[in-house]
Parts: structure tokens; sequence; C-alpha cells
């Protein structure tokens, strides 16, 4: 836990170091047009994957069997967006990490159950239709004579 805290502490050096070091070999200019070009890709990867992966997370949620794995593996987008705003040479590689084809889960591996699909009015699979029966009252709130408005 330490040696983390320890790296976590001096990641931003690193990344300062590895921006010198890019200068150093292509120059200063072709280092700030890195840093830009990656901001936007960042941030377009960011506008693009936030609707798309906040769907498949509440969808992967309804189904019941949640695994860390599972809800996790559309945000990957998101977070290679969020690396690649960073500016630095690790923040950029751990992005393109992310953005590899890795395979994701199957649909066949997550076990959803399929609930039957049927129109209303049509017979389920016990025989009867799928139809509620039920009685309700309507009950308006009671305030004393004093409160009412003028």
């Amino acid at each position: 836990m330490r040696g983390f805290l320890i790296l976590l502490l001096l990641y931003p050096f690193f990344e300062i170091y590895s921006l010198f070091w890019l200068a150093d070999h292509i120059g200063g200019g072709w280092t700030l047009a890195w840093v830009i070009v990656s901001f936007f890709a960042g941030s377009l990867l960011m506008r693009g994957s936030k609707l798309g992966g906040l769907l498949t997370i509440a969808g992967t949620m309804r189904a019941g069997n949640v695994s860390l794995f599972t809800l996790l593996w559309p945000l990957r987008i998101m977070l290679a967006g969020l690396l690649l705003m960073i500016p630095g040479l690790l923040s950029d590689l751990f992005a393109l990490l992310l953005l590899l084809p890795w395979p994701g889960p199957k649909l066949a591996d997550l076990n959803i159950p399929q609930a039957p699909f049927s129109q209303p009015g049509q017979q389920g699979d016990n025989g009867s239709a799928d139809i509620i029966e039920g009685e309700y009252e309507r009950v308006e709130p009671r305030t004393p004579q004093d409160r009412h408005l003028r």
C-alpha cells in the first residue's frame, strides 16, 4: 500500500519528465502539438461515450448479475478519454492500452434471464392474459377550514 502511495505521488513528476524527454527528442512545437491533439481527442472520446456507457451500465445492473468487470467494461473508453486529456506520455500510453480491442464479456456469458415478450391481451405462459385486476379509490387530502386560501 505504501508503494502505491509513493507511485501516486511520483506520477506527476514522471509525466513532466516524459514531456521534457519528448520535447528533447522531437522538439517543443511538436510536443505542444501532441498535447493539444491528445486533449481534443480525449474530449471527443468522453463526449461520444458518456451516454452509451451509462446506458450499458444501467442495463447490466437491471439484469441482476453484476460483476466488477461488467460494470467497468463500458467505462474504459471514458477513462481513456480522461487519460488522453491529461498532458504527458504515460497517461497517453495507458489510454491507448485501454482503447485496444480487448475481448469484452460475451452476452452468452452474462446469463441474462430472458423474459417472455408478449403483446397486451395475448396469452402468456400460464394461459391467462396479461391483465392485472384491482380496485382503487381516489382520496382527496383533507385540510382544516381555517387553512384554506381566500
